[in-house]
C-alpha cells in the first residue's frame, strides 16, 4: 500500500505544480492589471492656419509638449515623451506625408506600450478664433473612443491646452486628479501666450537638432515673453547645465 501510494503521488506531483504555477501567475496578472498605470501617447499635433501658415506650423510639436507635461499632473496617469514617440515613427519609418492617420497611431502604440494614443490638430481661423480638436485611438480596439475641442481667440493657447488637459482625464474617464503643485509649475498661465508658444517650440526642435545654444535663446525669448512659462523655465535649467562653457 506504501508503495502504491508513493507512486499515485509522484503522478500527482507535475499536476500539483503545474496548477501551482497557473496559480501564481495569474495572481501576477491580476496585480499587474490593478496596479499598472493607464499609458497614453500624445501626437504632434497638426497646424492649419487660414492666414499665416508658416507663422503657426511649428506650433505643433510645442503643443505636443506642453499638452503631454500639462495632462501629466495627474500622477495616476503614464505619458509617453516626444522623443520617444519620435524615435520610434522614424525607426519604424512610419510617416511619410507629415501627418499621422489612427492605423499609424495605433502601431505607435503597440510599439511603446500605451492603451491611448492621442491625435490632434490646431485650426486658425481667419478671425484669429483658435481651435484644438483632439481624438483619442484605443490601441486595443484600433477604436476613436474620444473626441473633443476647445476654443478661444486672440493668443490664448495656454489656456486652451490647460482646458484640454482636463477635459481628456473626464473624457477618457481616467482614474486620479492632477496634482495643482504639478499644474502649477508646468505654469500654462500668463501674457503673450501665442508668441511664447511659438519660441518654446522653436526651442524644442533646436534643442532635438542637436543647437543647444539655438535653443537657450529660445527659451529664453518665451521666459522674457511669458515669465509665468514654468515649463519653458525648467528647460532653460536643464540646458544651462549641461550647455559648454
Amino acid at each position: 500500500m506504501f508503495v502504491r501510494r508513493h507512486s499515485f503521488s509522484r503522478r500527482l506531483a507535475p499536476v500539483f505544480s503545474s496548477l501551482l504555477v497557473s496559480l501564481v501567475g495569474f495572481v501576477h496578472e491580476v496585480g499587474a492589471q490593478t496596479t499598472q498605470k493607464p499609458t497614453l501617447a500624445i501626437m504632434e499635433f497638426d497646424v492649419s492656419a487660414m492666414m499665416r501658415q508658416a507663422d503657426y506650423a511649428p506650433l505643433g510639436s510645442g503643443i505636443q509638449v506642453m499638452l503631454t507635461n500639462a495632462v501629466a499632473a495627474n500622477p495616476s496617469l503614464l505619458l509617453l515623451e516626444r522623443q520617444k514617440i519620435e524615435a520610434v515613427l522614424k525607426e519604424q519609418n512610419l510617416v511619410t506625408s507629415g501627418r499621422v492617420d489612427a492605423e499609424t497611431a495605433v502601431k505607435v502604440g503597440r510599439l511603446l506600450g500605451a492603451q491611448h494614443v492621442l491625435l490632434g490638430q490646431l485650426v486658425v481661423q481667419s478671425d484669429k478664433e483658435m481651435r484644438l480638436l483632439v481624438r483619442s485611438v484605443n490601441v486595443e480596439t484600433s477604436v476613436i473612443e474620444w473626441t473633443d475641442d476647445v476654443r478661444a481667440k486672440g493668443d490664448k493657447v495656454f489656456d486652451m491646452i490647460d482646458a484640454l488637459a482636463v477635459r481628456v482625464n473626464s473624457g477618457l474617464r481616467l482614474p486620479g486628479i492632477r496634482n495643482a503643485k504639478a499644474v502649477k509649475e508646468v505654469g500654462l498661465t500668463g501674457p503673450n501666450q501665442l508668441e511664447a508658444a511659438r519660441a518654446f517650440a522653436a526651442a524644442q526642435r533646436l534643442q532635438e537638432r542637436g543647437d543647444t545654444k539655438g535653443a537657450i535663446a529660445m527659451y529664453q525669448k518665451a521666459v522674457a515673453l511669458n515669465g509665468e512659462f514654468g515649463l519653458a523655465r525648467t528647460q532653460l535649467a536643464l540646458l544651462d547645465r549641461v550647455a559648454p562653457m
